[in-house]
């Protein structure tokens, strides 16, 4: 998930520095994938709830021990999943509209060029 996430950082960044380009049929698929990637991990945040309120595994120290580790794993803090989850699902609106800049971009660029294309005859 943390891939995801430095991934997702790079388009922001890359948008923000003017550079990222996307044509306009890509970009709109991009921001389909997200939005069903922001649908996921609002899911994904449900049922770390259940996770959180300690597995019920039993009395034994195997139990005990294997409900622990998912308390913490899910919700244990900055590593924890929970806390990818809610990264990813704050970058997810960024990166829908670092997708658009990149369209716009294209755009922009395809029209200049299109336009310089025409001057040339």
């Amino acid at each position: 998930m943390s891939a995801t996430n430095n991934a997702m950082q790079d388009i922001i960044t890359s948008a923000n520095k003017g550079q990222f380009q996307v044509t306009p049929e890509a970009g709109d698929e991009l921001i389909t994938i997200f939005q069903e990637y922001a649908d996921y991990l609002d899911a994904r945040l449900n049922d770390i709830q259940v996770v959180k309120n300690r597995t019920p595994l039993g009395d034994s120290p195997a139990g005990q021990a294997i409900a622990e580790f998912n308390q913490q794993v899910a919700a244990g803090g900055e590593d924890s999943f929970e806390d990818a989850i809610l990264q990813s699902s704050k970058q997810v609106p960024q990166v829908i509209e670092a997708i658009k800049r990149g369209i716009a971009l294209y755009q922009e660029t395809d029209e200049g060029n299109a336009a310089g294309f025409g001057n040339r005859t």
